[in-house]
């Protein structure tokens, strides 16, 4: 069955939607990176000054965005290769 063009049309649109999420999430990826660097070295083991939670949560946060950003990747994909086929 053959596409109609206005469902190639809104294939087109959503790519560069998509690739926008993307860009939003490295950026909050980075944040997110930095935010657990620095609780990491703020930390002080003497003191008692433990930032575990806080570590974890910036790690699992890390770890969504990760695979935010691989999602839309293969969405990507998907719609190239169904425009390439």
């Amino acid at each position: 069955m053959t596409q109609n063009p206005t469902e190639k049309e809104s294939k087109l649109i959503s790519i560069p939607e998509i690739e926008i999420e993307i860009e939003n999430f490295k950026k909050e990826l980075e944040l997110c990176v930095e935010r657990k660097k620095m609780l990491m070295q703020s930390e002080d083991l003497s003191e008692g000054i433990f930032y575990a939670k806080e570590i974890f949560e910036s790690q699992q946060d890390k770890l969504r965005l990760e695979a935010e950003i691989d999602i839309r990747q293969r969405k990507i994909n998907r719609i190239r290769l169904g425009m390439e086929g």
